[in-house]
This record gives structure tokens, C-alpha cells and sequence, in this order.
């Protein structure tokens, strides 16, 4: 069976075991909005992949760098915005692909660069005087 990332599918135990992170301290950082867990039916937290990750980051920021959950809030917002604009940057950078590629394709040269043969080559061209004519 696979699941997605995005799929919530792992209980609060599970995820605590994994991430090294006692329930309770999971819950605390639910109740400050650092996590959302999906509830079921039965009001039983699942946690995503995504989530596990979330919360290995918020471990990580608290442990290696000492910032309080005021401080993992505001690291949250920020990595959230530089997700969003990296995204926003990806969308561009593709959609500028795409316009140079319809760019390129414009300015091809003509599959026949041989114009169609004059029918009478020693006319010259029309509404030119003797002067101008092509000999």
C-alpha cells in the first residue's frame, strides 16, 4: 500500500516514536498552531508525512538553535513564505520557457526558402521604370 505525503495516515504514537517527541509535546505544539493534524471521525489525530516532517523541523529548530515556540512560530511563517515563493518562482520560470519555446518556434526560418520562380524574369518588377529593372 503507498501512501502520499500529504496523506494523513500515522497516529500521534507513531509519529512520537519516530520523531523522538513525547505525545503530550506534540499536542502542545498543536495547541500553539505549529501543527494541524487531521482528526477522523472519532476525533483520532492522523499525522501526514508532511506533518513528521513539520515537526522533525520544529524539533530541530528548539534543540540545535534554542528558540522558544514564540521563535519556532515565527521560523514556521517564514519557511512557509519561502516555499510559496519558490513555487511563484518555478511557475515563472517554466511559464518562460514555454514563451521562449513559442518564441523560437515564430522565428524559424521558412521551411521553403525558395520563392516561387518569376514568370518573366526579364520584366523586372512591377512599377519600376527601365532605370531600376533588373538586367
Amino acid at each position: 500500500m503507498n501512501f502520499t505525503e500529504f496523506e494523513p495516515v500515522f497516529t500521534i504514537s507513531i509519529v512520537a516514536a519516530h520523531v523522538h517527541l513525547h505525545p503530550q509535546t506534540i499536542r502542545t505544539y498543536e495547541r500553539a498552531g505549529l501543527i494541524e493534524p487531521h482528526r477522523t471521525d472519532s476525533n483520532i489525530r492522523l499525522y501526514s508525512g508532511q506533518d513528521i516532517v513539520r515537526l522533525i523541523q520544529i524539533k530541530t529548530w528548539i534543540d540545535d538553535l534554542g528558540l522558544n515556540l514564540a521563535g519556532v512560530e515565527i521560523m514556521t511563517k517564514l519557511s512557509d513564505r519561502v516555499t510559496e515563493l519558490e513555487d511563484r518562482v518555478n511557475q515563472l520560470t517554466m511559464e518562460l520557457v514555454r514563451r521562449r519555446a513559442a518564441a523560437d518556434q515564430r522565428s524559424l526560418p521558412d521551411p521553403d526558402p525558395d520563392p516561387a520562380p518569376d514568370p518573366d524574369p526579364d520584366r523586372g518588377y512591377p512599377g519600376r521604370d527601365d532605370r531600376t529593372a533588373m538586367v
